[in-house]
């Protein structure tokens, strides 16, 4: 291997290390989120689902951050594919209902989507965490 394949191989880890440790950050986010989104379906109240979606918002940006993170790891490799579908979008009018309303449907459509974003985050931290092996298998 030259040194310019080391140098590329290098930069790819170090690229694939920043977006698992930023998708990890999205988990517990979204961890956090949907702990209360529990919690406001069984005895919540307005408090909990401001605390529910003060949660969403931080699981939100922490999405933002290991999309990124993740488009400059694929531009250094090429593999992982899922980037786009990385977002909690509960919308507007739910969010409102949910904190105004507080009605057990709306909680059941906001924990959907909680757990939906989940299931993105964790088959994108299992791709990173693969293409990050086998570079670093060629370390």
């Amino acid at each position: 291997m030259t040194a310019d394949e080391r140098r590329e191989v290098r930069e790819a880890v170090l690229a694939g290390r920043r977006a698992l440790e930023s998708l990890e950050e999205a988990s517990e986010a979204l961890d956090s989120a949907s702990n209360w989104g529990l919690f406001d379906l069984l005895a919540g109240g307005l408090i909990t689902s401001l605390v529910k979606h003060a949660r969403l918002g931080d699981a939100r940006e922490a999405l933002e951050r290991a999309r990124a993170d993740l488009y400059a790891f694929t531009r250094e490799v090429d593999d992982v594919r899922t980037i786009e579908s990385l977002c909690v979008d509960v919308g507007g009018i739910a969010t409102a209902l949910d904190v105004i309303a507080d009605n057990p449907f709306v909680d059941l459509y906001v924990q959907k989507k909680i757990d939906d974003a989940q299931d993105g985050v964790e088959a994108a931290i299992g791709a990173t965490r693969t293409v990050l092996a086998r570079l670093e298998a060629l370390r």
